[in-house]
């Protein structure tokens, strides 16, 4: 029978597995992390006075549906600019919640949307496949990254079929893993004009997976040197074994998913390379899931590959959420004092798209 460390690791470890950078497959396994499909009806509509209208939409995708709300600023000059937003790792529904008590409160993506919409700046963002009102929950099973992407691909898509949105002025927005995604799809679409990554990654899944887990060990109580050295070895294993082909018949389930082999396989600054585009970086100088230093290899890269427009501000005492934090870590998100995104983040995000994309402010 295991000592009690290790099952205060164990629960340690999956705990983080769950909401640091959740397999979004997760829910084929359980359903504890993600639930059943919510369809509950969600009041999407635009606050009382609101300077902007919401209509619920729908996208074509490949063989399914997207289920959206669109905001288009009621004063702003037709045909508008616009974003999309992208959500991070796990499905999600279109305001990006987490399933973490204390921040029952916490959508970032609405306070995004409606924060640029404010300002004369059209935001579409829907529901991510499989969950909400989108369908394409059966495709869960063999989805990438890059399938995330092509779906991003049909929101831009159906956006530049909208007479009110100006096809060329059409920007993303993506968190977390829609950080990894918004490159994907600026760099094979060159009338993308502009892509903001929130805590977006500099590393391979491969080195963050081993970094979270060496933050988790660091940090976890009853954790002696042997144990560290012995569960940041069985990680590589696994990571090695899946990056290569091998025998995966003894390791979770989850592993087994395309969308971790491209995840732990991955390099983002490859992509960002070849994005050509206006590149905003935010990150938050907390952040214990994707570290600031990743924020500073995603600026060179672009950078050295020649973009001259690629601006970055990393802010002091924020985490991944991009909350205000004292340590960072995902066992304090439950004692953080707000579940609000602060408006320094709202106003640097908003002065940057609202000057890339000309809008005139009235």
């Amino acid at each position: 029978m295991r000592n009690w460390e290790l099952v205060i690791l164990d629960r340690v470890i999956m705990r983080a597995m769950r909401q640091i950078f959740p397999l979004p497959l997760l829910l084929i396994l359980s359903t504890i992390v993600f639930g059943q499909a919510d369809n509950t009806k969600i009041d999407y509509s635009a606050p009382p006075n609101a300077l902007f209208t919401a209509e619920e939409v729908t996208v074509t995708a490949k063989g399914y549906t997207l289920a959206g709300t669109l905001l288009l600023p009621k004063n702003g000059k037709r045909p508008l600019p616009a974003v999309i937003t992208i959500t991070g790792s796990g499905q999600q529904t279109r305001v990006e919640p987490i399933p973490f008590p204390g921040l029952e409160k916490y959508r970032p993506m609405r306070q995004i949307a409606e924060a640029l919409a404010s300002r004369g700046v059209a935001v579409l963002r829907v529901d991510d496949r499989g969950v909400g009102g989108s369908g394409g929950r059966e495709t869960l099973a063999t989805v990438t990254t890059s399938s995330f992407a092509d779906d991003v691909r049909a929101e831009v898509a159906y956006l530049r079929s909208r007479s009110e949105i100006d096809p060329k002025r059409i920007g993303l927005v993506g968190h977390s893993e829609g950080g990894i995604i918004a490159p994907m799809v600026a760099a094979n679409d060159a009338q993308i004009a502009a892509i903001v990554l929130l805590a977006g990654s500099g590393k391979s899944g491969a080195q963050i997976s081993m970094e979270q887990l060496t933050y988790i060990l660091d940090n976890a109580p009853g954790v002696t040197p042997e144990l560290r050295k012995q569960k940041l070895a069985e990680e590589q294993e696994m990571i090695t074994a899946v990056q290569t082909g091998g025998d995966l018949s003894h390791y979770p389930a989850q592993v087994r998913l395309p969308w971790t082999k491209e995840f732990w396989t991955y390099d983002p600054l490859t992509t960002i390379r070849k994005v050509r585009q206006s590149i905003l970086i935010l990150q938050g100088a907390l952040d214990r899931q994707i570290t600031a230093e990743q924020a500073d290899l995603l600026e060179k890269a672009a950078r050295e590959a020649g973009n001259k427009d690629v601006t970055k501000q990393i802010f002091p005492n924020l985490n991944h959420l991009f909350l205000t934090a004292k340590t960072g870590g995902v066992d304090e998100y439950s004692k953080l004092e707000t579940s609000t995104i602060g408006d320094d983040v709202l106003k640097v995000l908003g002065d940057w798209l609202v000057l890339k994309f000309g809008v005139k402010s009235k």
